[in-house]
């Protein structure tokens, strides 16, 4: 099977455009994980990256901001933050025909009462279903990432209480690493929503975003394999060669 394989940029100056057009790979955009871009540099930059993608036919990432947000937070003013920060995410998603926009889940895993991973749950659906109306045209796959969840319960439990047809989600193999149940049991129990996957690995301690070993590469495609599933790849870490980092995936 070939696998649609995208690789990570972190702003539009490290993009070399026309290798990714000889690799015939896609692109994962991440400038706008900059939390503290003004309105007016939003749109330079979303203005340069219309002008490089013209013409460019392979899958479109964006990777949203992170940072200290929570949509689904009891607090008024956090959730208007957030709100803002994902709306005009949303809007430059659809500004440059993004097929995937990823989100971190911003679930916090000591936070598991019942009664407050209910109320979390509701608020995002809600938070979701306010903010999907104000970009009604957006087409693409919204994506919520693991982050802090130390198993894939919480976030099976998010996912399947949102239960919006254009929200799934994109397993960052990295952060599942460093919690506490293998990677099968992360692919076995999120399955029916993984349309993406972030690739890049650690040393168990710390989240370092290093380049996989050819094993780690090799025992998540025989998962996928087993599990029948065919989500989009983005190498998320460094690469100092691409073409020769694209043999490993073949």
């Amino acid at each position: 099977m070939k696998r649609k394989i995208l690789k990570t940029i972190s702003t539009i100056d490290s993009l070399n455009i026309e290798e990714f057009k000889k690799l015939n790979i896609g692109i994962e955009i991440q400038d706008f994980t900059e939390p503290n871009l003004s309105l007016d540099e939003i749109n330079i930059i979303i203005h340069r990256y219309k002008a490089k993608l013209k013409g460019f036919e392979n899958v479109k990432a964006l990777h949203g901001p992170f940072l200290d947000l929570k949509p689904s937070s009891p607090d008024k003013l956090i959730r208007e933050v957030s709100y803002n920060r994902y709306l005009y995410t949303m809007n430059a998603a659809k500004e440059l025909n993004i097929d995937y926009l990823i989100f971190h889940s911003q679930i916090n895993p000591y936070l598991n009462q019942p009664s407050l991973i209910k109320l979390n749950n509701k608020q995002s659906r809600e938070f979701w279903e306010q903010i999907l109306k104000e970009v009604p045209d957006y087409n693409g796959i919204i994506l919520l990432e693991n982050i802090f969840e130390e198993t894939p319960n919480m976030l099976k439990d998010l996912i399947e209480t949102i239960n919006l047809p254009n929200i799934k989600i994109n397993l960052d193999v990295g952060h599942a690493k460093l919690g506490k149940v293998k990677l099968e049991e992360w692919i076995k129990e999120l399955k029916d929503y993984i349309f993406y996957i972030h690739i890049h690995s650690n040393n168990g301690l710390y989240d370092n975003h290093q380049a996989p070993i050819r094993d780690e590469i090799e025992d998540l495609y025989y998962l996928l394999d087993k599990y029948n599933l065919d989500p989009v790849l983005s190498l998320e870490y460094k690469v100092d060669n691409l073409e020769e980092e694209m043999e490993k995936y073949k």
